[in-house]
């Protein structure tokens, strides 16, 4: 996520945390903190960071900030300086003597930031998503730990996916289109017919932060959940089953809806083909809410205007944002929001608090949350 405009308030409320300690006692956890982690599934590291080979206790962090925010004040943390820049311009000028980066992965994952870097020991993605940091020989460098935001905003949007799932099977698309035009007393929906959920299958591509939560609300709502995950066959007794990535093709098959939630590895860019959509049924409707790369847009696009399936609900495309003329805004049946599923009257409160523990971890030589595996990209 590009958006880091609370992260310098983060850090300033960090101070009464870690001053308060004594020298020689560590600051405890804050207990929300401790009660999201545990709400969310999120793993630590195997191993504390002072326990590693060449560990010392961090001076300077550096943290991309955004908005007015910008020009904070940068508060020193129990001897830890804290600055704060406003983009990867900033951030490569400061980054030469510090132990840790934070930001989206489009600032601390830049070439110019890594290259300045050369001292920093933990990268920390403000976002899910990495794909901005794959393939960075730095970040390769023994020592270095890249964590990421995984399951953060999981909740709001399996919200969201619930809500595209409702709106396409009461088929409010074709409603909301004819109450625009005054023409919103008609129940002629033909090709696009509203259909009941409880009963019916839901399969869900990528069964991580997101699509954990995708899979409860589908299974209090009466579905039957099924799921694809890279890797393992394990899933919680809500999800009927589950199977690894390349049992996808079979499993379309047998979905009325499917969600992608899938991070954006070489595997799965363009994973969503003619052939994949040539799989499904022709009443499924196909939702993504993970990243557009995942999907050909024009074999999207097909598919919806040849029948091939019912609709399409996206929360992300490919390109993005999607240009006016692309056929993909016309095409039948499909309902397209602007990439904010993890938008919410909540805030980045729960990303805040999460940040402010990893914080705490990283001052201490804790073990991290949400370490990145590159070898799985995500």
């Amino acid at each position: 996520m590009r958006d880091l405009k609370y992260a310098a308030l983060l850090a300033a409320s960090s101070l009464c945390a870690f001053t308060a300690a004594a020298k020689d006692e560590p600051p405890a956890a804050d207990p929300k903190a401790v009660e999201v982690i545990q709400e969310l599934g999120l793993l630590e590291s195997a191993t504390a960071l002072r326990d590693l080979k060449g560990w010392r206790a961090p001076k300077r962090i550096v943290m991309a900030v955004g908005g007015p925010l910008g020009t904070a004040a940068t508060p020193s943390l129990a001897g830890i300086e804290i600055v704060t820049v406003n983009n990867a311009r900033e951030m490569a000028a400061s980054a030469g003597e510090a132990d840790a980066i934070v930001g989206g992965d489009d600032i601390v994952c830049d070439d110019s930031v890594l290259v300045a870097a050369k001292k920093v020991r933990w990268v920390a993605v403000y976002s899910a998503g990495v794909e901005g940091c794959l393939g960075k020989k730095a970040l390769e460098r023994p020592g270095v730990i890249v964590t990421n935001m995984r399951a953060v905003a999981g909740p709001v949007m399996a919200e969201h996916t619930i809500g595209l799932i409702f709106a396409l099977s009461r088929s409010l698309q074709v409603s909301i289109g004819r109450q625009a035009r005054g023409e919103g007393a008609s129940r002629n929906f033909a090709g696009s017919p509203p259909q009941a959920l409880t009963g019916k299958t839901v399969l869900v591509a990528g069964l991580g932060g997101i699509g954990l939560e995708v899979a409860k609300r589908a299974h209090a709502l009466g579905m039957k959940v099924i799921a694809t995950r890279a890797s393992s066959r394990e899933g919680p007794e809500y999800v009927e089953y589950v199977g690894l990535s390349d049992e996808l093709p079979t499993l379309l098959g047998r979905a009325d809806v499917v969600v992608a939630a899938l991070p954006l590895i070489p595997a799965t860019t363009n994973l969503f083909d003619a052939k994949m959509f040539a799989h499904m049924k022709k009443t499924a409707y196909f939702i993504n809410v993970g990243r557009g790369g995942s999907v050909v847009t024009d074999d999207l696009t097909a598919a919806l205007n040849n029948g091939t399936i019912a609709g399409a609900g996206l929360d992300v495309t490919q390109p993005e944002p999607l240009p006016k003329e692309n056929a993909l805004w016309k095409a039948k049946n499909i309902i397209i929001t602007p990439h904010m599923s993890a938008m919410s009257d909540l805030g980045q409160a729960t990303r805040e608090l999460i940040l402010r523990e990893q914080l705490r971890r990283f001052a201490t030589g804790d073990k991290l949350l949400s370490v990145v595996d590159f070898k799985k990209g995500y």
